[in-house]
């Protein structure tokens, strides 16, 4: 079979073009972006331990990789945003936990266990009769939070809405 230069090169192309996106969070040859700062604090809370008779909510986990890209900052801080300026109620009186944790602490190996994350992912995790209930939110990666901000706020909104809408 005679494949064209063309066609080869383009092949070419492409492969490089696919390993450099699978690389571009965990790649060790970039130096670390600093983290970005919020304007506020985080209200970051551990989602309480599971008593027999846990109350139903909603627990939304953000987990990182130690060695962070500016999409997986973007992430973060964006969804610190959304919990912490739309869900203030539901954070106080127990309906929502929310919390953020790095993948590569140790202190985080039991959490990082329980929900299998392995890189920048949010779950959400819809607790009934004491029963975990864990999604995770894949579409993050295509909801544009560097390019499209408010966009990428309501879909997470609506993600939570959604899931706190179930325990009602």
């Amino acid at each position: 079979m005679n494949i064209s230069l063309k066609a080869r090169m383009s092949f070419a192309v492409a492969a490089v073009l696919v390993v450099g996106l699978l690389c571009a969070c965990g790649s060790p040859a970039v130096p670390p972006t600093p983290p970005i700062e919020p304007s506020e604090p985080p209200q970051v809370t551990t989602p309480p331990s599971e008593p027999a008779n846990t109350p139903d909510r909603i627990d939304v986990v953000y987990f990182h990789r130690p060695q962070r890209c500016p999409t997986c900052l973007c992430f973060e801080e964006r969804i610190v945003y959304v919990v912490n300026t739309y869900f203030q109620d539901e954070l106080e009186n127990g309906k929502l936990t929310f919390g953020v944790y790095n993948i590569g602490d140790s202190k985080n190996a039991d959490i990082v266990k329980k929900y299998g994350a392995i890189s920048s992912q949010l779950f959400i995790n819809t607790v009934n009769d004491g029963t975990d209930h864990i999604t995770d939110i894949q579409d993050i990666w295509s909801w544009s939070c560097r390019s499209n901000k408010a966009g990428f706020d309501q879909q997470v909104k609506s993600a939570i809405e959604q899931s706190l809408e179930s325990i009602e």
